[in-house]
């Protein structure tokens, strides 16, 4: 079958349609300096997705009998996949009503088929971004097929009741062949170049970040030995200068306390140092998250009974990674510390849950406590940045970093006076 140089034409024409917005998205979005991994802009990409649509529909790909064949359904495919499912609605939106203006045999189509494929779409959009890239390119095929089915089936069963031209025979069959081949190629030239950005974006981000943790990360490891040493032969000292002091000097016995407790403290600052020297060497073992997890809460509950927080758990049985149990252990314990400090006295709440979706091990911890702002939000895991009296901000700073080199990702969610959550991936896996 020889393919028309019209037609190929016209997909150049349509892959341009479908292209430049994603190029337009990646300048004007993602080419921006990100505090934290970059975000979808939703209304963004409804903005591109609608005129790349509109285009598609004004100059379609071919006509047989009055019946014209575009790729306008790509835009509204990867509105709902990326966008979510506002994106979509506008885009899908955008389309009934162009349809409805320009009328024709493809309005009654497009009323018919869009709600089968736009549903498809809108059942894998709730776990997209939690797929990898053979499970998305399964789904874009699966999708893409399904569409063009839906459309053929509809044509064919809309001509036999004389509703639409014949365009199953002669040169029609060839071009609805070309179609289908156009189309699937489209949606796959898109959905490639789109995560090829992404991935683009992600990665100069992490390049950034862990240049910045590197630099400190060599600092922390060159001063953290050289302070460490004398603070500890200090504490002795002031330990045994404390046993020689009477009961009866109440104000010296304070002051002795309080430089011991000050002392903790700079080894506490030390110690987290330390930890971020030291967060890039990582064992791989099996580890089952279901027992660190219980074995985190137990030694966290004294803790979050001294602060009268009540602590509910529902942990999944036979949750497996490979990984290093230490790090992951500091993790979750400074995850959960850090919830429990975040709730109020008395009617503070923290709830832990873990289960398997999609090869990830989701870890969710919920907190009714104070919440934060988004700008707060987006500075989490900065270095130095902490919403605590004393803190130096490294201990999430060095979270983050283990969960990266573990291959998962973390992720807040949160608002002013509505509590804060939030969910650590990490790939389920074993070692043989």
């Amino acid at each position: 079958m020889i393919i028309p140089i019209e037609s190929v034409k016209e997909l150049i024409l349509h892959i341009t349609f479908l292209l430049f917005p994603v190029f337009l998205y990646q300048t004007v979005w993602l080419s921006r300096p990100f505090k934290s991994p970059p975000s979808r802009n939703k209304f963004l990409i409804s903005l591109l997705c609608i005129p790349s649509a509109l285009l598609c529909l004004t100059y379609p790909l071919h006509t047989i009998e009055s019946v014209s064949f575009d790729l306008h359904a790509i835009p509204v495919i990867v509105s709902i996949l990326y966008g979510g499912p506002f994106s979509g609605a506008a885009v899908i939106a955008s389309v009934l009503a162009y349809r409805f203006y320009a009328g024709g045999h493809w309005l009654l189509l497009s009323l018919v088929t869009i709600p089968f494929y736009t549903l498809l779409s809108f059942y894998f959009q709730r776990s997209w971004f939690s797929f990898n890239k053979q499970r998305k390119m399964l789904v874009i095929l699966l999708i893409g097929n399904a569409k063009t089915a839906i459309t053929y089936s509809s044509l064919y069963l809309f001509h036999s009741f004389g509703w639409v031209p014949d365009v199953f025979s002669g040169e029609g069959r060839k071009y609805l062949i070309i179609g289908w081949i156009f189309f699937n190629f489209a949606l796959f030239l898109t959905h490639y170049a789109i995560e090829y950005i992404r991935e683009n974006a992600i990665m100069r981000y992490q390049i950034i970040r862990n240049e910045k943790l590197s630099i400190l990360s060599e600092l922390a490891a060159s001063v953290a030995h050289e302070v460490r040493n004398p603070l500890t032969v200090v504490r002795g000292f002031i330990q045994l200068m404390g046993q020689e002091i009477r009961d009866n000097e109440q104000k010296n016995k304070d002051y002795h306390e309080l430089v011991l407790s000050e002392l903790d403290r700079a080894q506490d600052i030390i110690t987290d140092y330390l930890s971020l020297a030291k967060q890039h060497y990582i064992e791989k073992e099996n580890v089952s998250l279901t027992s660190l997890l219980y074995e985190v809460d137990q030694l966290m509950r004294s803790y979050a009974n001294y602060k009268t927080v009540a602590i509910e758990t529902s942990i999944e049985d036979g949750l497996m990674i490979v990984g290093d149990r230490s790090r992951l252990k500091q993790v979750f314990i400074n995850l959960l510390k850090n919830a429990i400090e975040a709730v109020p006295d008395l009617e503070g709440q923290v709830e832990i849950r873990a289960y398997s979706s999609h090869e990830f091990v989701r870890i969710k911890l919920t907190d009714n406590g104070c919440g934060m702002s988004a700008d707060q939000l987006q500075r989490l895991g900065e270095p130095y940045f902490t919403l605590k009296e004393k803190g130096t901000g490294l201990g999430l700073t060095v979270t983050f970093s283990i969960i990266q080199h573990h291959g998962g990702t973390i992720r807040y969610q949160s608002t002013l006076g509505g509590g804060t959550s939030v969910t650590v991936s990490l790939p389920i896996g074993a070692l043989k």
